[in-house]
């Protein structure tokens, strides 16, 4: 639930950003010009694939599926370099409410934002261009309830 306000934070389930593995390989691939391969993300997600009770993760089935879907995320880097930024979903998918399905974040004891896990790639590459980025809300800690103001003026 979008902007869900709690009294406990789950800070045991905070982890450094290097701990994540698509933004690893994210980096690793934009940043220091690994390819796909030797970043870590084919096996990654043929490793989440295998142990998906469906058989598909991320809409992907087969290695073809994976490499189509790296090359579709190497054309959203161009685009996303060129502008400088990270287009807003509206901007992507007119008629799109808010920022479902791209980053989401969360606003922690103090009003610190914290990154949920959701919207990796995108998320990637709004650290590597060191920019502002629009994000969906997750939870708000209710110690942060005053600083949502600020957070959603900044664009």
């Amino acid at each position: 639930m979008s902007g869900r306000v709690v009294r406990d934070w789950p800070e045991h389930l905070e982890q450094p950003f290097e701990n994540h593995p698509k933004l690893t390989y994210c980096w690793g691939h934009w940043r220091d010009g690994k390819d796909w391969q030797a970043s870590g993300a084919i096996d990654f997600m043929l490793s989440r694939i295998a142990v998906s009770p469906t058989g598909v993760t991320d809409k992907c089935r087969t290695l073809e599926d994976v490499e189509r879907r790296y090359a579709a995320l190497d054309d959203i880097w161009d685009d996303v370099r060129s502008r400088g930024r990270l287009p807003t979903r509206q901007e992507l998918e007119p008629g799109t409410f808010r920022e479902v399905g791209g980053v989401l974040m969360h606003l922690g004891p103090g009003g610190e934002p914290i990154f949920s896990g959701a919207g990796c790639h995108r998320f990637a590459m709004a650290m590597l261009l060191d920019a502002s980025f629009p994000a969906q809300l997750g939870c708000v800690h209710v110690s942060a309830l005053e600083q949502m103001a600020e957070w959603r003026s900044q664009r």
